[in-house]
């Protein structure tokens, strides 16, 4: 999204109308890929666009990827730049836990910890939904946004790039 998309390459991608993106993305979510919409100074590179400032991506990513697995392990000035979306809130249910750690082997982020025989999410949670499509218990619970919150995240968005 946003104006340096208009400058990539026809073979590596074109323009989709808002019902063919909205497919695509229903697609990526039923083959268990985690969304994440930023600006990767990676895309514009491979992208070959400029002005990268000006580059908005949607990421669909597999528990093989480079962004999700190296997450962890980089330094927090960086990895704490990718924040769960606002209003997005992950818990766990202590009483319906039985603590064997399915939640904890499908984490991208490291972010959940067994303690106790329970769950528990840290602040690392970035709010994927892996851990409560993977609770055989359903003890995980994910709160999904506001109207006001998806407002503002669409607001954030449209400062950066022109998503007209």
């Amino acid at each position: 999204m946003g104006e340096a998309a208009k400058r990539i390459d026809p073979r590596l991608g074109h323009p989709v109308t808002r019902e063919e993106a909205h497919d695509h993305i229903r697609r990526a979510d039923r083959a268990g890929l985690i969304h994440v919409i930023g600006r990767n100074k990676l895309d514009s590179v491979w992208l070959d666009v400029a002005p990268g400032e000006r580059l908005l991506t949607v990421c669909n990513c597999c528990p093989c990827c480079c962004l999700w697995k190296m997450l962890p392990s980089l330094n927090s000035a960086i990895s704490g730049r990718i924040t769960k979306m606002e209003g997005v809130e992950v818990s766990v249910d202590q009483s319906s836990c039985i603590g064997c750690g399915a939640c904890q082997k499908v984490c991208f982020v490291d972010a959940i910890e067994v303690e106790g025989g329970k769950a528990h999410i840290t602040d690392q949670c970035r709010g994927c939904g892996r851990c409560v499509e993977n609770c055989p218990n359903h003890a995980i619970e994910i709160t999904a946004p506001t109207v006001s919150d998806i407002e503002n995240t669409i607001k954030r968005i449209r400062e950066k790039v022109d998503v007209a």
